[in-house]
């Protein structure tokens, strides 16, 4: 029996992710959590999501409290604010620590043994936080961001190459932020192949990641699909223990020449979090720019001390 929390389901991304989840039928429970001023609602996506499964899924929806999330094998954390004109990642972060840090606290006191995903931006430095702040292990205090990224990515690769974008094997290491390392290296494409960029085609595919999500966002408010998607696959991927290779944020102890930093790396996921980090043989230049994303991660870390 599986047992799924989301916190902030309330929200557009946690609300998208359980329908997503709870369509799949991959687990037997999903709560959806939220602030009291939206548990109304909450109740109402609980419901409209139950009603959505009637013909192909027996999956369990409900909306509680934090009560209600005891004995979860996964809780996915979607809470937090959004950045506002004119606020430093530093300023975001704070407020979010202390959201997270609320949250957590609540968490803890029905559930012992659980694995969190953490969406809330900025991911890499709230997901150490909640890390090197309680005494779980790393293998169960895992960020998202590097899923949509290689999601966009492989996009981006599909449309400049004119294949379609399941044919396609890209990865994004690094921050969920400007920082991101798209992993030329490791494009793999029909027959095993991989693509060769200029320098200037390399800048050109990175300012196009950098500037989608906020296209969506300017377009449509909130990106939405895209997240709940990345999710999905890292649950059903724990849940069904298929080895698969996804980048996800956690905090290194030595892997890649880093320590004391949480950032995207490609990992093995199974019933306890993760279950292995893949070390890839990187181009200088992308282990470089990998070492710089953790440089400006780790900075960004003291100022909030």
């Amino acid at each position: 029996m599986s047992k799924i929390s989301i916190i902030g389901a309330a929200g557009t991304v946690g609300s998208s992710f359980g329908y997503h989840l709870a369509v799949q039928a991959i687990a037997d429970e999903i709560v959806y959590v939220d602030i009291p001023s939206k548990h109304s609602f909450t109740v109402g996506q609980a419901e409209d999501t139950n009603h959505a499964l009637a013909y192909h899924s027996d999956t369990n929806v409900s909306c509680g409290d934090y009560s209600d999330t005891e004995n979860s094998d996964i809780i996915v954390i979607t809470a937090g604010k959004p950045r506002q004109p004119g606020q430093t990642r530093i300023d975001l972060a704070a407020d979010n620590i202390a959201i997270l840090d609320s949250i957590i606290n609540s968490l803890l006191e029905y559930n012992d043994d659980f694995i969190s995903i953490i969406t809330t931006n900025p991911v890499d430095l709230l997901n150490r936080h909640v890390f090197e702040s309680g005494d779980r292990p790393r293998e169960s205090v895992l960020g998202f961001g590097g899923i949509l990224d290689s999601a966009r990515f492989r996009y981006t690769l599909s449309k400049k190459l004119s294949l379609p974008v399941t044919d396609i094997d890209a990865t994004i290491l690094g921050e969920h932020g400007d920082s991101q390392v798209p992993i030329f290296s490791q494009i793999k494409l029909p027959g095993n192949t991989t693509p060769a960029f200029s320098t200037d085609e390399k800048e050109s595919i990175l300012s196009n990641l950098k500037e989608s999500a906020m296209r969506v966002i300017e377009q449509k408010k909130a990106t939405q699909w895209g997240p709940s998607a990345g999710l999905y696959h890292m649950v059903a991927s724990i849940l069904e223990n298929n080895n698969q290779t996804y980048p996800c944020s956690v905090v290194l102890e030595g892997e890649y020449g880093l320590s004391d930093v949480s950032l995207g790396v490609p990992i093995h996921l199974g019933p306890s979090g993760m279950k292995e980090i893949l070390e890839w043989n990187l181009s200088p230049t992308e282990e470089d720019a990998l070492k710089k994303s953790a440089e400006k991660l780790a900075s960004e870390h003291a100022l909030l001390k």
